[in-house]
């Protein structure tokens, strides 16, 4: 009797061990199987967090600071979203047309032949001054800045009423940034970006001074061309940047019809791309 039951008890153990062994190894299952549902739930969440951008964009070279440029409508966005958590890329290549440009001194494209290929873009960070101009041709010192693309709205042109001074952002100190610079304004439904050449030799950077009927160049003065030497009377000048060459990068004037600009929007929260687009080069 006691061999027997020595003999139960230890066949009793055996049976048991693989049944707490089976269920140990399926809660282990049931814990991590929830714990790598919640980090993809985590994941997906964070990815939804991202909102969602669809824009017209236009990137056109007449030749001529009338028309050309960049600009960019806003059609659709899941909720406004404060260009302080954007920044925009674009990338393009083209072939030499003209080295000579004035924008080109002083820069590694300034070596390059005409004819030969290369590659151009810029990033657009928000509230980081990226355009620069003379404040005064006579004093060929660079004492204004601001950041592009400059916004435009409804609400961009109402704030910019409480501010005396030019609320689109091309002219003024640079004491304080202002509403129609990019990183302070909002893009919503029929926003319009906007980033325009130069502009002949009388210091305005919109659309030229009275007098140039047929405007040519960025500048008046050669087309498809930044020219002069940097002097009181010589228009565009080494060490200015505008609003054109903030966004797509010196050496844009090369682009013509056929180029493609690769433009990109970064929600920088997350660093999701919610816009991405080739847009076609345009000439008129």
């Amino acid at each position: 009797m006691y061999n027997l039951g020595r003999m139960m008890k230890k066949y009793g153990e055996d049976a048991v061990s693989p049944v707490v062994g089976v269920m140990l190894m399926l809660v282990v299952t049931i814990i991590i199987a929830a714990v790598v549902s919640g980090f993809a739930g985590g994941l997906v969440g964070g990815q939804s967090k991202s909102p969602t951008l669809s824009m017209d964009v236009k990137v056109s070279n007449t030749g001529s600071y009338i028309g050309s440029g960049f600009s960019a409508q806003v059609r659709s966005v899941s909720e406004p979203i404060s260009t302080a958590n954007l920044k925009i890329v674009t990338s393009w290549s083209t072939t030499m047309k003209n080295p000579a440009s004035v924008d080109l001194i002083g820069t590694s494209l300034a070596n390059i032949p005409a004819g030969q290929i290369f590659t151009g873009g810029n990033t657009s960070l928000p509230n980081s001054a990226n355009v620069y101009v003379w404040e005064g041709m006579q004093t060929q010192k660079i004492t204004s800045w601001s950041t592009a693309p400059f916004g435009m709205s409804q609400a961009i042109e109402a704030a910019g009423q409480t501010n005396p001074t030019d609320p689109m952002g091309n002219k003024g100190t640079n004491s304080y940034q202002k509403p129609g610079w990019f990183g302070q304004y909002m893009l919503s439904v029929g926003t319009n970006l906007y980033a325009y050449p130069y502009g002949t030799n009388s210091g305005m950077a919109v659309a030229g001074a009275p007098g140039y009927a047929a405007p040519t160049g960025y500048n008046g003065v050669i087309p498809y061309t930044y020219a002069g030497t940097g002097t009181s009377t010589s228009g565009y000048g080494q060490g200015q940047v505008d609003a054109t060459q903030a966004v797509l990068g010196t050496g844009w004037e090369q682009l013509r019809a056929g180029d493609t600009v690769h433009v990109s929007v970064i929600y920088i929260p997350t660093g999701a791309t919610i816009f991405s687009k080739d847009v076609a080069v345009t000439e008129a």
